[in-house]
């Protein structure tokens, strides 16, 4: 686990370390890494493409890139994107006045995956999920999109795929747009995405917390966590 950052920027050093001290136990034959809600794929991507000089190390002698997935909310997609208009509109320039919001986000990650699983469809009519399914072709004409259930899905639809084509990639508008930054800028500060964590060992009321957690407000994109419930008669 890495804490306190994100893999494609303030995290990437400890990413480069972590993955040359896995290779180097000799135990692992596959390494899958889960970012975060808010991470880009591209400045992720291009961490096993070269060597860094400050570090050292060359994951490209390493580990290879297989493949990059996507996880779209399909019951949640229009009321996170607002309306099927605004993805397709991709013509529009932006000023150096504008930002991106967390829009922009969600189709850079939509936009540069190998596959895409289209999550939660037993909560959608057919009709919107052959809608959704076409909206999201137009935004990535090549990916592999998979319908799941409860995220469930076949492991070797996304390990172990030779998916990621590192030529064709390296073309790509968003890659060559990450290349010239001269640094990146935290998706914190780019989106203006908070995160916080909370702990407290005092029990919650079930039925309370229940309800709670059935209705989160709009502003929260993405939300996890354990919560360990003592048995009957326990304090």
């Amino acid at each position: 686990e890495l804490s306190n950052g994100c893999i494609c920027c303030t995290l990437r050093d400890d990413l480069m370390q972590e993955i040359e001290k896995l290779v180097n136990e000799g135990r692992f034959d596959y390494i899958l890494i889960e970012s975060t809600g808010i991470s880009e794929p591209v400045p992720v991507a291009q961490t096993f493409t070269y060597a860094d000089e400050e570090s050292g190390i060359d994951l490209t002698s390493l580990a290879k890139l297989d493949c990059l997935v996507t996880v779209v909310d399909a019951n949640r997609f229009w009321q996170d994107f607002a309306s099927g208009q605004s993805l397709l509109d991709r013509n529009q320039a932006t000023g150096d006045e504008d930002t991106r919001d967390v829009v922009d986000l969600l189709i850079d990650q939509i936009e540069t995956c190998d596959v895409l699983l289209l999550n939660k469809c037993d909560l959608v009519e057919d009709v919107e999920l052959n809608k959704l399914e076409g909206i999201i072709r137009k935004l990535q004409p090549n990916a592999k999109i998979i319908r799941t259930m409860n995220g469930q899905v076949n492991p070797s639809e996304i390990l172990n795929t030779g998916l990621f084509d590192f030529e064709k990639a390296s073309m790509s508008a968003g890659w060559i747009q990450e290349l010239e930054k001269e640094s990146h800028t935290p998706e914190t500060e780019e989106y203006g995405i908070g995160s916080f964590v909370y702990r407290r060992r005092k029990p919650f009321h079930p039925s309370r917390l229940a309800e709670f957690m059935s209705y989160w407000p709009e502003e929260v994109v993405r939300a996890k966590g354990l919560v360990w419930l003592a048995a009957e008669g326990d304090v």
